[in-house]
């Protein structure tokens, strides 16, 4: 055979190759946009379900290689109605526009060098009006606001990239200055979006107004990593800090605050059919005008909770929300809510407790602790008050520094009584708070309703079986107070 027989074939071979994977990619970005709109129209569905939103319209727009999705969104009033809404004034709507690029698989980041298949890759473009347009012009300049790719694989899992870019703000006539480092977010999402889980990160924002105001926060990191569990509830962690946050405001009443190493810790778990959950905050350091507060830390938790009314409660709250109802009425649907399907709370034992709460202050270190719960609760104990309280669990314990009570009540004083309009001298009001404090303090310990032991001011109470002990002394309820006779 001849070297051009050979040629010839290696290049028919070839060709023939060439229109069979150019089929199969044709064949496989139509198959794709197929799936790729079905699976759009599930997490449309799914965003539709969310009480933030209601979906104006949605227009789709299928392709051969691409796709497009314009959607309006129109802010649920629900969610702000009872901080703005005004008698005979309507509330203002806050609508938001996007339009979607849906590139189709196998390959949609091929142009991109990126090899790796999905069903589809979808950018999202807001479409702002002209005059908030220009306002964001003002911060970002050419740049978009926001950048949103939703990658899709073809099992449907897939992954949202979400990012903010930085700017550089300034007003060189009023002195007011503004720079955003960006923001930038990652959700992993499984196809049925029963496991979620988020990663955002805020590396800093600061501003001043000249000789009224500056601020900074720096490293806001927030995140979560859930899956759906048996009872419907959304299962696992939660987790959020802030690096250090700066603020000086030196009109009006001067202040400087200054925070170090806030962080949130929590995490919900399913036991059966109940659910329990945790929260921890912590913060290394506050500090007031000059004066050093924390470190603090408080550790709350809820136990024994009944998943299935928390998931049924979830769903009848998110559809009262979409509902269009003023406030009265919005107010009586949410009393009806609780009667109707949250009395399985109360009769499965919940138990709420704050298990630590501790912060260091300059003259010592306030703590409490407390819990409360149901045991043995019947839906007709709420008829029967004598009933409910035998059945209600609770018990506090508390300490606080006594230079501290003092302080408060002292600037109380100075608050009402004080100034320099008013004629009267600061070391006087404080003299008259002083004498006060002491002679209230005096006062309840001597009826043990306190203890006050080197500086500290303390007490604890419980509630058991109908018993209420205050300081380890047996108190009488109303009802168990012997009968005078005549």
């Amino acid at each position: 055979m001849s070297e051009t027989m050979v040629k010839r074939k290696v290049l028919l071979g070839s060709a023939i190759t060439a229109i069979i994977l150019s089929t199969a990619y044709i064949g496989g970005a139509y198959v794709s946009g197929k799936a790729a709109e079905k699976t759009l129209q599930k997490q449309h569905e799914w965003l539709s379900s969310l009480p933030y939103f209601i979906v104006k319209n949605r227009e789709y727009q299928p392709g051969w290689f691409s796709s497009s999705e314009k959607t309006t969104l129109l802010l649920n009033p629900e969610l702000y109605r009872f901080f703005i809404e005004r008698a005979d004034t309507e509330l203002p709507k806050f609508e938001v526009t996007y339009t979607q690029r849906i590139q189709h698989g196998p390959l949609p980041l091929l142009s991109r060098f990126n090899l790796r298949p999905y069903k589809a890759v979808v950018e999202s473009e807001f479409v702002f009006s002209a005059e908030t347009q220009k306002f964001l012009g003002q911060f970002f300049g050419t740049q978009k606001p926001i950048h949103i790719e939703n990658r899709i694989g073809f099992n449907d899992d897939g992954v949202i990239l979400i990012k903010v870019p930085g700017f550089n703000y300034e007003e060189a006539i009023s002195g007011v200055k503004a720079k955003w480092k960006g923001f930038d977010a990652t959700l992993n999402y499984g196809g049925d979006f029963n496991s979620i889980k988020l990663i955002a990160n805020a590396p800093g924002l600061s501003g001043e107004a000249k000789d009224k105001l500056a601020f900074a926060f720096n490293d806001f990191t927030f995140g979560f990593d859930h899956v759906r569990g048996k009872t419907g509830i959304m299962l696992g962690t939660t987790n959020a800090s802030l690096a250090s946050f700066n603020m000086q405001l030196s009109e009006g009443t001067p202040i400087q605050l200054k925070l170090e190493n806030l962080k949130y810790a929590g995490d919900i778990a399913e036991k059966g059919e109940f659910i329990n959950g945790n929260a921890n905050i912590n913060l290394a350091k506050l500090i007031l005008d000059n004066q050093p507060y924390g470190p603090a830390e408080l550790q709350a938790s809820a136990s024994h909770l009944h998943g299935p009314t928390l998931a049924k409660l979830a769903d009848e709250f998110t559809a009262l929300q979409k509902k269009q109802l003023k406030r009265d009425e919005f107010s009586a649907e949410l009393v009806k809510l609780v009667k109707t399907h949250g009395m399985p709370l109360l009769t499965h034992d919940p138990l709420l407790a704050i298990k630590k709460f501790d912060i260091k202050l300059p003259d010592g270190s306030i703590r409490f602790t407390t819990e409360v719960g149901l045991k043995g609760f019947l839906p007709s104990d709420l008829d029967k008050p004598v009933e409910f309280v035998n059945k209600l669990h609770a018990k506090a314990d508390f300490s606080v520094p006594r230079k501290v009570i003092e302080t408060m009540v002292m600037w109380q004083a100075r608050n009402m009584f004080g100034g320099p309009d008013s004629g009267v001298a600061a070391d006087d009001l404080d003299y008259l708070a002083g004498q006060f404090v002491e002679g209230q303090i005096n006062k309840l310990t001597d009826q043990n309703l306190i203890r006050s032991e080197n500086g500290l001011l303390s007490a604890k109470a419980s509630l058991e079986k109908g018993i209420f002990l205050l300081n380890d002394i047996n108190v009488p309820l109303p009802w168990q107070e012997p009968v005078a006779t005549q």
